[in-house]
């Protein structure tokens, strides 16, 4: 008997190439379009996949096996045997935002994720990949028509300003999961985090809605470099309670710390030379994390699943810039923050994974319910007549479908389509209230990399 094998070395180096031009690409990406994303170190990016952002973006009691699950590394070890699987997603949003009886719409899309894992031995398996952390992009203005009258000539003086910013953070991360009993299994993500912002304030004053300038207003340009690091550790225990049933129960924990990072604050003059106001060396904080969730698995057909998740981002600090008249500061705070609570539950149902005939009994078709409250604090005026408000609270609803790819060799790689519906409600009338449809795209190569093949 001869065996052959694939060629894993060079696929090997195919899948490192592709995850190397993700991450320069995203590296370019702005990633959002939400004006909330000018606060702290941006909007928070879905940490789940195609197959489960269609369920709400469950995950911490949900194993892998034919597929990747990098919610919970303590996942990894349940990976096939035989099986090289490379999951890729991306995303395109469209929708509007509205305040005081005005809106605009919106359209973005972006690159998700890239994640790789395979078995190393007997009940160990390793993922690593990419996804982004944070994301920052907008770009909006804002006029008030009389912001106040000249007290020599009397004319009322019209503000207007322009908010931009892009940014965020990346992540490279790299996870082992190990099975040491039959039903339980333990892991580690251990991931690099880089990236900073920039932010860009520009007023211009000016007499009867004339373009001429009456003056040069605030001006700034705030700036961030960063780069640390993240741990997170999970585990997951399953056990049947029937012969058709069983449960899993799943915990993650991530490690918050304080990190460095260099951030400036600069002001300039729309005819002058920039000037560096003020800086922080270390003000920056990543949160303790906390992940519960529990699934259901009925033979192979249905899941059900529901997690619960708290961040304690209270009391991390960011710097922010602090305008009090005349004086400017750019001093590290604890009070950009709230801690911040999500609860998302998902089902998946395929009616016959191993039919043969008719295509859409092994479809899979998911559904989704997911809500996160507000983690951040807006200021609103400056100076004493600044007010703070909570930030936005999200609501989500997805659906979604798998699609087998068959070929001969294989029939467990899928096309994972999804669709969101996600709303931003915040808690003043005062602030901009967002709804987008976004749609989800993932796609999971399973590759039976490690099966021998007999030719008699």
């Amino acid at each position: 008997m001869n065996y052959i094998r694939f060629n894993r070395i060079h696929r090997f180096i195919i899948a490192i190439t592709i995850v190397l031009g993700c991450m320069s690409a995203n590296a370019q990406n702005g990633g959002s379009m939400s004006s909330y994303s000018r606060f702290g170190l941006g909007l928070l990016n879905e940490q789940s996949q195609g197959w489960n952002r269609a369920m709400g973006g469950v995950g911490v009691a949900l194993p892998s096996g034919n597929k990747l699950n990098t919610m919970n590394p303590a996942s990894y070890a349940h990976i096939d045997s035989l099986s090289f699987i490379m999951d890729i997603g991306m995303s395109g949003n469209f929708g509007y935002m509205s305040m005081a009886g005005s809106s605009i719409s919106t359209n973005n899309a972006s690159f998700d994720y890239l994640a790789v894992g395979f078995r190393l031995r007997k009940n160990l398996g390793i993922s690593f990949g990419f996804k982004p952390f944070s994301t920052i992009g907008y770009n909006y203005t804002t006029t008030n028509n009389e912001a106040y009258r000249d007290q020599t000539t009397g004319e009322l003086v019209r503000n207007t300003t322009n908010y931009q910013g892009k940014g965020g953070l990346n992540q490279i991360f790299a996870g082992l999961g190990w099975k040491p009993f039959s039903n339980f299994s333990i892991g580690t993500n251990v991931s690099i985090l880089w990236g900073g912002y920039d932010h860009l304030m520009m007023q211009e004053f000016t007499v009867n809605n004339s373009s001429s300038s009456y003056f040069d207003g605030f001006n700034f340009i705030q700036h961030a470099d960063v780069v640390t690091y993240k741990l997170d550790f999970g585990a997951q225990y399953a056990f049947r309670v029937s012969p058709n049933d069983w449960l899993t129960l799943g915990a993650t924990v991530g490690l918050g710390h304080k990190f460095d990072g260099e951030a400036f604050l600069y002001r300039f003059m729309t005819t002058g030379d920039t000037l560096r106001v003020d800086g922080e060396k270390n003000g920056f904080d990543l949160p303790m994390t906390y992940s519960g969730g529990i699934a259901w698995h009925h033979k192979n057909t249905l899941t059900v699943s529901a997690d619960a998740h708290f961040q304690t981002w209270e009391g991390c600090r960011i710097p922010a810039m602090v305008i009090n008249g005349d004086n400017v500061t750019y001093p590290s705070t604890d009070k950009m923050y709230k801690d911040m609570y999500m609860i998302k539950a998902g089902l998946e149902y395929t009616p016959n994974p191993m039919a043969t005939r008719g295509y859409h009994k092994r479809m899979k078709y998911r559904l989704g319910l997911s809500y996160s409250s507000p983690f951040m604090n807006i200021q609103q005026g400056e100076g004493k007549l600044a007010t703070t408000h909570e930030g936005p609270s999200e609501l989500g609803v997805s659906l979604g479908f798998g699609l087998p790819i068959t070929n001969r060799i294989n029939n467990r790689s899928m096309v994972n389509v999804g669709l969101q519906w996600l709303r931003r409600s915040p808690s003043s009338q005062n602030l901009v209230t967002e709804n987008y449809f976004v749609l989800n795209l993932g796609v999971t190569f399973n590759e039976r990399w490690f099966m021998k093949f007999k030719i008699q």
